[in-house]
């Protein structure tokens, strides 16, 4: 996909969760000629020592870490040489079939390649807070993109989450019915669909109501519950889809504006074709 995008000619931003993040994929990023990159990565355990290492200051530094697929080289000079990191690579592996214990991960460059890379470390929370700091690595010009500048930028993705996230549970997007993959990929595209059906519908339906402390917006979750009733009685008539909108207009949630929750980094598997729990 990046390599497409960088066949336009056109300068183009890349903005990534900490789930993709690896040396591999910023090497291949900083040597595409008009990719640029935002990666949100771990401050704690599970990110680059180099990161780990950092104090809980505001950082906006310029890294370079050495990255070898040869065993030998990093056993001999992982205690010299303090940016050090070694990719365990199957074409290095001596036998011919492993075992599917073995860590694998994948390398497209030299067997000796230094990975350049630029860290800003921002808080995002009050002094005390469980997730009080945030890690970015990226290759944008310092200059252009100062640390306040890469806080707005980061802040563009939760749009993103916030979308996942109400796909995911306001429309069950984690429960399938269906036991064979092509099956699986109509159930999501079908929430895709119903993702922007919903998303439009509540956009047009009314004018949020103002008055009050608060201002008030249409709950999206029962927006989609009224959409599946729509669906199961309705005649495709404009007064039918006249009274859905009117029914969303009914169910406001007010907006809190700084308003926080902690975060939940618990792990939530797909409910699959066994459970038959319903959509």
């Amino acid at each position: 996909m990046l390599k497409k995008l960088a066949q336009q000619e056109k300068d183009f931003l890349v903005l990534m969760d900490r789930g993709y993040i690896s040396f591999n994929l910023i090497e291949n990023c900083n040597r595409l000629k008009y990719c640029h990159y935002v990666m949100r990565s771990k401050s704690g355990d599970g990110a680059f020592k180099e990161i780990m290492a950092m104090s809980n200051h505001e950082y906006d530094v310029d890294l370079s870490c050495r990255v070898t697929s040869s065993h030998y080289y990093y056993v001999t000079h992982k205690d010299t040489e303090k940016f050090l990191h070694l990719i365990l690579h199957k074409k290095h592996h001596y036998k011919a079939v492993r075992s599917k214990n073995t860590r694998d991960q994948r390398w497209d460059f030299e067997d000796m390649c230094d990975v350049r890379f630029r860290v800003c470390k921002f808080r995002i929370n009050p002094p005390g807070s469980d997730d009080e700091w945030e890690v970015l690595i990226t290759n944008l010009d310092r200059n252009e993109y100062p640390l306040a500048r890469m806080k707005k930028i980061y802040h563009l993705r939760w749009g993103i989450e916030t979308s996942f996230r109400e796909l995911k549970y306001d429309l069950s997007g984690i429960q399938f019915h269906s036991k064979k993959d092509q099956f699986v990929y109509m159930e999501i595209y079908a929430h895709f669909a119903m993702y922007n059906a919903v998303s439009l519908s509540v956009i047009v339906s009314s004018k949020p109501y103002t008055q009050g402390k608060y201002q008030y917006q249409i709950d999206f979750k029962m927006a989609c519950c009224i959409w599946r009733r729509y669906f199961s009685i309705s005649d495709n008539s404009d007064k039918s889809f006249t009274q859905l909108l009117l029914d969303m207009a009914f169910y406001l949630t007010p907006i809190r504006p700084g308003r926080k929750d902690k975060r939940n980094l618990k792990v939530k598997l797909v409910v699959g074709f066994p459970y038959r729990l319903a959509a």
